[in-house]
């Protein structure tokens, strides 16, 4: 029995080398086949049938997207690629800070899960307030006040400009 071969591995790495743009037209067809999956499990109903129907629109965003998605797959491996980002008040030679990365992930995480129980108030504020503080801030009370101000303000738009009713949670009969 003999060993696999590495060549072949570092042959397909040396092509790919540079191309990770192929992984965002990869995630581009992935989400078009997820709407498109969706999109024909949606039920008829005397509800919502009309002239245009509820399959519409989701069906000419996974179009769209699949468009994208093949156009860009096909830019990469003819030799298109984005040029860098010019950094305006960043150093692009810095390498990312994980854990302000995964602080702010475990944050955005942490609200989606609390959000029925806390609310949309609280949950914000303390999503502002928290991701203030693992961006740098040090004014501890301002950014509190901001992340309050915005999260009500915010939920006040949803339900009263929108009509769209957001989860009070610990504050139920006083929102």
């Amino acid at each position: 029995m003999t060993a696999p071969s590495t060549e072949a591995a570092s042959g397909l790495r040396a092509r790919l080398q540079g191309r990770s743009e192929l992984g965002v037209a990869a995630l581009l067809a992935g989400i078009a086949m997820v709407i498109a999956v969706d999109t024909a499990n949606i039920r008829h109903t005397a509800i919502n049938a009309g002239v245009m129907g509820p399959q519409v629109v989701p069906t000419i965003i996974a179009i769209g997207l699949g468009l994208c998605a093949i156009a860009l797959a096909i830019s990469v491996l003819r030799g298109g690629h984005a040029d860098a980002e010019d950094g305006e008040d960043i150093d692009l030679s810095q390498k990312a800070h994980w854990p302000t990365v995964f602080g702010l992930g475990g944050l955005i995480l942490v609200f989606a899960l609390s959000m029925d129980f806390l609310g949309f108030v609280i949950g914000s504020a303390l999503l502002f307030y928290g991701s203030a503080l693992l961006l740098g801030s040090r004014r501890f009370v301002w950014a509190l006040v901001i992340g309050i101000l915005l999260a009500v303000g915010t939920f006040y738009g949803f339900v009263l400009g929108l009509g769209i009713n957001l989860p009070a949670g610990l504050l139920t009969g006083i929102l």
